[in-house]
């Protein structure tokens, strides 16, 4: 990663972002009520993929991002998910209502979070190098020609 872009990323003002996500979840539930229906989540998760997406335009516009309107999109929304559940796991991690086990097995998930995402960047890699070799076909429609 480069300085600029590490110190464009530590600049930001991850809570406004995260407020929006709680607040719209939160309304959400509240009219889903109490027994969801598998359809009633969906609808959650499309709300909550509308806020990501106007937050993903916010976001790309504070931190200057520029060029392929996909890979803008994309690399906001993922640093807006990651603060997200970076926040939602340590919330869990402070919350006395919760069991011992459950905040332990909070901490430990967020302690993993680092690493998984490192390991996803570099099977991500791995694979775009093997995706090149097959003439952008994917890995599952065959050999190089």
């Amino acid at each position: 990663m480069s300085d600029s872009f590490g110190a464009a990323l530590s600049g930001v003002d991850y809570g406004k972002y995260i407020d929006e996500i709680q607040a719209e979840l939160e309304k959400a539930i509240a009219e889903a009520g109490p027994k969801r229906t598998s359809v009633e989540l969906e609808l959650i998760q499309g709300r909550l993929l509308a806020v990501m997406r106007k937050q993903s335009t916010e976001l790309a516009r504070e931190l200057g991002f520029g060029g392929n309107h996909v890979m803008v999109f994309m690399t906001a929304a993922s640093i807006l998910a990651t603060a997200w559940v970076s926040f939602a796991l340590k919330r869990e991690t402070l919350d006395l209502s919760k069991s011992p086990e459950e905040r332990l097995g909070s901490i430990e998930v967020l302690g993993a979070l680092e690493l998984a995402l490192h390991q996803v960047i570099e099977s991500a890699g791995d694979y775009a190098e093997r995706y090149q070799e097959t003439a952008g076909e994917g890995l599952d429609k065959g050999k190089k020609r």
